[in-house]
């Protein structure tokens, strides 16, 4: 698994030049290790929706240890981390810390095996079964890096990690509390997913609105499951 994505786009947008392309895979080689390891600890550690505290710490600590200011509990649970450098444009990238209700049967070594109590106070499993937890390693990642080469680029980054995007009241949880008026409101948003339909070490980009969706509704479905992106890979017997 690679956590190239988040790295290359905004590493590539901060260079500008082909010097970026060139350079990239060492630098990305450079800290893999650390980000791998970040990636199976959030993994065998997940949280759910509003109760990501220790993630948040996890993630607050290497922020800091790199240099940016940061603020926890936004919208109950988020956090933002700046990093100014000179006048420029903010530029947001943000990833998803929570986790979901979900027993976990990879058989991986750093397989989760958390139980925890949802809100409505019902013991369940829980499982990244998501890719949060690439998401944001891979972010991680792309903050150490962008920290380190401060000579090369101009503005401010702008780290969000948003709550509760399972139970889709995160978002709006952090804008309540003042996300845009508190701290910078950007003038380029990233966000990723990781993608099982391109080849590994592949980026696909699209500017505006992209899989985005917000209804809510509750049925009983038979069949096999799959992510909301991508229904085609769903199996439904009956409902």
């Amino acid at each position: 698994m690679r956590f190239v994505p988040a790295l290359a786009v905004l590493f590539l947008l901060a260079h500008g030049s082909v010097t970026a392309q060139r350079s990239l895979d060492a630098e990305v080689d450079a800290i893999y290790s650390g980000v791998e390891a970040l990636y199976q600890d959030l993994h065998q550690h997940p949280e759910l929706a509003f109760q990501e505290t220790q993630t948040v710490g996890k993630l607050s600590a290497r922020l800091k240890a790199l240099g940016f200011e940061v603020t926890t509990g936004i919208g109950k649970t988020g956090i933002v981390a700046l990093m100014k450098n000179g006048p420029g444009p903010t530029v947001m990238l943000r990833t998803e810390i929570d986790a979901l209700p979900v027993a976990e049967k990879t058989g991986l070594p750093f397989a989760s095996s958390v139980t925890t109590k949802n809100a409505a106070g019902q013991v369940v499993p829980v499982m990244h079964a998501c890719g949060h937890d690439l998401h944001m390693a891979a972010w991680a990642g792309t903050a150490q890096i962008m920290a380190a080469h401060k000579d090369r680029w101009r503005g401010t980054l702008m780290l969000v990690g948003q709550p509760a995007e399972e139970t889709l009241s995160g978002a709006a949880a952090m804008l309540n509390d003042g996300l845009f008026t508190r701290f910078p409101k950007p003038d380029f948003a990233l966000s990723l997913h990781d993608d099982d339909t391109m080849p590994s070490g592949t980026i696909g980009y699209r500017a505006g609105l992209f899989r985005g969706m917000s209804d809510r509704v509750e049925i009983t479905v038979y069949g096999r499951g799959g992510h909301g992106a991508m229904p085609r890979a769903t199996t439904i017997t009956s409902a």
